[in-house]
């Protein structure tokens, strides 16, 4: 290619990404449901290599209590074991009590086979809910926010009047608002923050009620590079079950500290998690000398 072809095709390429790059601007601003769809395949889609990854988990419940836990990613399921209660190291009681009930998983078959069936189970559950979002709202660009990485995509979202939840789990969205932010140019979910703006009944009343006010929050980001996970989460819900069981639902989670590691099975996950709790303990006692 002589220079002037190659000075040609430059252009000929820069002009092509520009209008490209102009044109989804206005299209996530005039449609940003299309903005939500492609955010929403990039969620769902299975990665070319999976990976796996070692983090810390911050769990406050609704009594105020903070659990610290290691988590470990494997090809079967997610284990985590209790390191710290308030910010304290476990004592010997809880120790022995945290390794008899992970040490339950690798003696008794049923009880790794329920772990795993409840796992597979909320993960399909959660899929269905995210891969409804881009229908069951309807999605009013609000603005641009800047980031270190790129910048975030401001949405306003409320039900969508012509969507019919297919299920019970997915009519909660029939009654919940709230704002979408989405990463450019990763095109990822970074923060959905929602209110349930009426109660929202499941099975016409009868099986129970989500009360109006409730409220979730979650964020995503790239935990490490290239990989992209949940790193906090907040839900407070109140209602009943089945008519008279009350519920009350309140949990505020951080997740941090990923580090990659190779697949693992259960027992091999086991002891990578026994290893990190030594060491948490360790340096706790170090840092109070």
């Amino acid at each position: 290619m002589t220079r002037v072809s190659h000075s040609r095709f430059v252009l000929l390429v820069a002009l092509v990404f520009g209008a490209t790059a102009a044109l989804f601007a206005q299209d996530y601003k005039t449609d940003p449901r299309s903005l939500v769809r492609r955010a929403i395949e990039n969620e769902t889609r299975e990665p070319a290599k999976k990976e796996y990854f070692l983090f810390r988990d911050n769990k406050r419940n609704k009594y105020g209590q903070l659990h610290t836990r290691e988590m470990v990613q494997t090809p079967d399921l997610v284990l985590a074991r209790l390191v710290a209660i308030d910010g304290k190291p476990l004592n010997q009681e809880q120790r022995t009590k945290e390794d008899a009930r992970l040490n339950r998983l690798i003696n008794d078959p049923e009880e790794l086979a329920k772990k795993r069936k409840e796992q597979r189970e909320d993960d399909q559950r959660v899929r269905r809910m995210v891969k409804a979002m881009p229908e069951a709202f309807n999605y009013e660009y609000v603005g641009n926010e800047p980031t270190k990485n790129g910048e975030l995509v401001v949405l306003k979202f409320s039900p969508n009047p012509n969507w019919n939840p297919p299920n019970r789990e997915l009519a909660v969205f029939t009654g919940m608002a709230g704002t979408m932010k989405i990463a450019l140019p990763q095109t990822r979910l970074a923060l959905m923050q929602a209110q349930l703006f009426k109660n929202v009944d499941f099975g016409w009343g009868i099986l129970g009620h989500l009360d109006k006010g409730g409220d979730f929050m979650i964020e995503q980001g790239e935990t490490y590079p290239g990989h992209w996970d949940l790193t906090r989460m907040k839900l407070h819900f109140t209602g009943k079950v089945l008519i008279f069981k009350s519920l009350n639902i309140f949990s505020d989670e951080q997740m941090s500290n990923f580090h990659p590691v190779p697949p693992m099975n259960v027992a091999q996950a086991l002891d990578k998690l026994k290893q990190v709790e030594t060491e948490y303990a360790q340096n706790a006692a170090g840092g109070s000398k």
